[in-house]
Order: C-alpha cells, then sequence, then structure tokens
C-alpha cells in the first residue's frame, strides 16, 4: 500500500499541511523538536487510529483549537481510498471514502504501518508489556478473530479482578468466569505461538541483512500453559493453585496477559547477554519482520522509522538504509540524512516542504 498524500488540520503543531509523498524512502529532515517525529506520528495514526506516543487523545490537537483532522488518500494497487479521522472533545471519527468506519478493524486492514522508534531499543530488556504489545497490535491487523479475543480477554479478566477484590465472596461466579478466560486463552496462545513460529522463519535473513553477518537467532514464546492437547486442564490446574494468592492479592496473577516472549542471539539471551548494539538491531529486525510474513506486494505495510539512524554507526546505517529498497514505501526521520532516489521533506517551525 502506499501512502500517496498527507493533509493536516490543527494536528498537533501543524495548523495545516498537505504533502504528497514518494513511493519508496521518505527522508523527513530537521532540526530537534521541528516537527518531524508530529509528521511520522501522523501516519502511523492511520493504522490503528492511535498514537505511540500518548493515550490522551486530546494531546493530538494542536495547542488552542478544539479539533483536528488527519486526511489521508492511500493506494493499494488500482484501488485508491480517502480516509479521515477527526479529533475532538467529542470523541474520534473515522470516515472512509465518506461512509463511517465503525469498527478499527476496517482501518487496519486499508493501512498497515510498521513502526520503530528510539524506545523500541530496550524491547527486549523492558517490561513484558511491550513485547506483548508488539505481539497483539501485529497480530490485530492480520486477525479480527484474534482482535475480537484479546477484547473479550480484556472485559473478562476485569470481571475477574473486580470478584477478587470483593474477597471472592461469589465462588460460583468467580468459577464461570475463569472457565471463560480459559475458553477464550486457548486461541489466543495458539494464535501467538504460530505467529512467533512466522516470524521464527524470516527474523535470522532480516537481521544478517541488517547486521551483515550470519547468526542464529530465534523467539522463544512462554505461554502461561502449554498448548499441547490438553490446554484446558492444565489452565484450570493454573489457575486453582493460584486462587488463594489472587484472592490475597486481589489480582489475576496467571494469564495470557502475563506472558513474554524473549530472543536467543547465538544461543543466549540478549537482553541479558546482548550488547547494546545487538539488542537495537534486534529489536529493529523484530519490528521490521512482520513486512514479510505479507506476500501480496499491494498489501505490505508502510514502515515508519523515528530516529533510527542517529545511534547507528557509519556501517549499519549504510546497511539500514540499502534495506530500506527492500520495504517498499517508508517514512524516516532524521536531524542530517543522505539517501540516493529519496524523497525529501525539510522541516522547520512545524512547516514542512517537499525538497525534490
Amino acid at each position: 500500500m502506499i501512502l500517496e498524500r498527507l493533509v493536516l488540520t490543527n494536528f498537533r503543531s501543524y495548523a495545516s499541511l498537505d504533502l504528497e509523498f514518494g513511493e519508496g524512502a521518505n527522508l523527513i529532515l530537521g532540526s530537534n523538536a521541528s516537527g518531524k517525529t508530529n509528521l511520522a506520528e501522523a501516519v502511523y495514526f492511520l493504522s490503528l487510529a492511535r498514537s505511540w506516543r500518548t493515550q490522551e487523545e486530546k494531546n493530538l490537537i494542536r495547542f488552542g483549537s478544539e479539533a483536528c483532522s488527519i486526511r489521508a488518500y492511500v493506494r493499494e494497487g488500482e484501488l485508491h481510498r480517502e480516509i479521515l479521522i477527526e479529533l475532538s472533545e467529542e470523541g474520534k471519527r473515522i470516515f472512509l471514502n465518506g461512509k463511517p468506519v465503525r469498527r478499527l478493524s476496517e482501518l487496519s486492514r486499508i493501512t498497515n504501518v510498521l513502526l520503530f522508534t528510539p524506545s523500541d531499543v530496550r524491547l527486549f530488556k523492558g517490561p513484558p508489556g511491550e513485547r506483548r504489545n508488539f505481539l497483539d497490535v501485529s497480530l490485530s491487523k492480520r486477525s479480527n478473530d484474534y482482535l475480537a479475543l484479546i477484547g473479550r480477554y480484556a472485559t473478562l479478566l476485569k470481571s475477574r479482578n473486580a470478584l477478587l477484590k470483593e474477597g471472592g465472596r461469589n465462588r460460583e461466579l468467580l468459577e464461570v468466569i475463569t472457565e471463560q478466560l480459559i475458553e477464550v486463552q486457548e486461541p489466543i496462545v495458539r494464535y501467538r505461538t504460530m505467529y512467533v513460529t512466522s516470524l521464527n522463519a524470516v527474523l535470522p535473513g532480516v537481521l544478517k541483512d541488517l547486521r551483515g553477518e550470519t547468526s542464529t537467532c530465534s523467539l522463544v514464546y512462554r505461554p502461561f500453559v502449554r498448548d499441547d492437547g490438553s490446554f484446558k486442564q492444565r489452565a484450570q490446574k493454573a489457575y486453582q493453585d493460584a486462587l488463594e494468592g489472587d484472592l490475597l492479592h486481589k489480582s489475576t496473577s496467571i494469564g495470557t496477559h502475563r506472558e513474554d516472549f524473549s530472543l536467543k542471539y547465538n544461543g543466549k539471551d540478549v537482553a541479558e547477554f546482548g550488547s547494546q548494539g545487538e539488542n537495537r538491531m534486534a529489536a529493529l529486525a523484530l519490528k521490521l519482520s512482520p513486512f514479510f510474513l505479507i506476500e501480496e506486494s499491494e498489501k505490505k505495510p508502510i514502515c515508519v522509522l523515528d530516529d533510527v539512524t542517529s545511534e547507528l554507526d557509519a556501517e549499519n546505517q549504510a546497511r539500514l538504509l540499502a534495506y530500506l529498497e527492500k520495504l517498499g514505501q517508508s517514512f524516516l526521520t532524521a536531524t542530517d540524512l543522505s539517501l540516493r532516489g529519496a524523497s525529501v521533506y525539510e522541516v522547520a517551525d512545524h512547516k514542512a516542504i517537499r525538497r525534490n
């Protein structure tokens, strides 16, 4: 898919912006705090109608304004679409070709955006929630069923925790909710297992190209119980064993909301034994790997790389820039960068101008 044009009104620091983009690499250049990341954020917002920088959508509205909008013109093969997202104090409205979009899954099917930001350097060293979020976002874009499952799970988990906070007085209802949680989690674990297997098929090749050397690497997914044909029985026992502790702490201590995965790099856990450079490139390789799981060229994701080159040495930076040729349309923010054939945009004082 290709983002052909983006029009912003009162989004973040932009009072107005109207840009057309190239089909390959798009370099967004400017000094710090000039508005580069705000522009990248708008591109990413097209995928799931949410920001990676804030959960408060009112922060996306330009100071002093009551509302903002993102209008995008995207192309998938010969199919052209217009997306409009409006944010105000009353909430969020999304339109596709002038018609209201009721479910976010409709939007993610149209605009799939992969993202790498400076904070992703600590993806493997950081808290498990960040790694689970990667799985959930990636899988939600691929499967509406998975998106529905994690939504259902969140609702049931909230209900179970509410019962635990009451001291488990209604044990019968607690058992019912727990059984429903188990039923929802079995397909979640299966989806995650299959997705990690798919990633492991492409991840070593991506990391090899980015690092310039052959290495062994694989993701190790750790479900809260094994899916070996007796998932339900194992899960029931796990919840039974954890019940007294859950009642004491008034919270659900096990489940898919506590799961994690790690990366084995040359046989060792990269978070524990890997250098900062190895962690950075491993995280970048993982975030880019979903691109290669989509076979249809017109459905390939857009890649947004925010300030990805600032901490790379010259060799790794050169390999990354060369690698962009494999990624279709991409957006890179930087203070200064040169890439042959790229479309270049200069950002200053929260205004952006295309230079070529």
